[in-house]
């Protein structure tokens, strides 16, 4: 187990050099927001979510994700707002970012929308480099290792698009805009592209089925992921999971009451690692404020105006 530990680390913080930083959650669904800013602009009300999940159980120092998630509609600033606080652990980093978020949101119709959203973020890298473990003097190979202990803090950018109406949700995004692949290290995460569609079908007052499809991609390298989830007389929610090349898995959760949504995900790796963890646990609560609707003007009809 310990050869295998340190061949995780050293494969984890080659990766995290040169490839996706950015969280990977199950629930993506629900948590759109999370990776595109555009989403709060076309929120009918105000959204407040967590999220913690534990990947790889079983494995030490396995990759661990906390988030909080907060968007919703403000009138009186003719857009959506959010906040995103995050926190990863990966071995022995550790990424931790705040952003802000303002979205523009376009009627196009009655029953369509289109939303435009731009967010600003801090983000904290964390790499306890003296106690990476190296095949070799990490000087002799490469200037780059690192030996001591780094904490760093860097600004991004990111920005998205979304589509709502006719029970179909699109969405397109970009991540850490003036970050490239080539100079990504490990406390600068690269650029990275996300798209989604979503379609909720309400088959009859006890069903409704939601599938969803997910994509995040760092210029060469792309994973789709896809679930469907079925709604149960609006109270019960159970789902499936397809992430490609790495986990399958279920979703099971509940409208525990009009505005608190409760729900679980566990998914199996696909990959080599599967031999060494049990799988991945992720819960998630999301409490909805629902605002106020504008009340229907009548107008008198002429023929009673004296």
């Amino acid at each position: 187990m310990k050869k295998i530990y340190i061949l995780f680390t050293l494969i984890a913080t080659a990766l995290l050099a040169k490839a996706q930083n950015e969280p990977v959650i199950a629930h993506f669904a629900y948590h759109s927001h999370v990776f595109n800013p555009a989403v709060s602009g076309n929120a009918k009300d105000i959204y407040l979510g967590a999220l913690y999940r534990q990947q790889w159980v079983g494995f030490r120092e396995a990759p661990g994700t906390f988030l909080l998630n907060a968007y919703g509609y403000i009138p009186k600033a003719y857009g959506g707002v959010g906040l995103v606080i995050t926190n990863d652990m990966l071995g022995k980093q550790r990424f931790t970012s705040v952003r802000a978020s303002y979205a523009y949101s376009q009627r196009l119709n009655d029953r369509a929308r289109l939303s435009v959203g731009l967010s600003i973020g801090m983000l904290n890298s964390f790499v306890k480099g003296t106690e990476l473990i190296y095949q070799t003097l990490p000087y002799s190979v490469d200037q780059s290792a690192i030996l001591t202990n780094n904490n760093r803090f860097k600004a991004f950018l990111a920005a998205g698009l979304e589509f709502s109406g006719y029970n179909t949700t699109i969405g397109f995004s970009v991540s850490n805009l003036d970050q490239g692949l080539g100079k990504a290290t490990p406390f600068r995460v690269p650029r990275h592209y996300f798209a989604y569609a979503k379609y909720n079908w309400v088959v009859n007052e006890k069903l409704a089925i939601t599938p969803a499809l997910f994509v995040r991609s760092i210029d060469f390298a792309a994973q789709v992921e896809a679930n469907i989830n079925f709604t149960i007389r609006k109270r019960f929610i159970v789902g499936a999971i397809y992430r490609s090349t790495d986990a399958v898995g279920l979703l099971l959760g509940a409208h525990i009451t009009k505005s608190l949504t409760a729900s679980y995900a566990y998914d199996f790796g696909l990959g080599e690692l599967r031999k060494h963890q049990t799988g991945s646990h992720e819960v998630q609560l999301i409490y909805r404020f629902e605002l106020p609707k504008p009340k229907p003007v009548f107008i008198k009809s002429p023929r009673y105006v004296n």
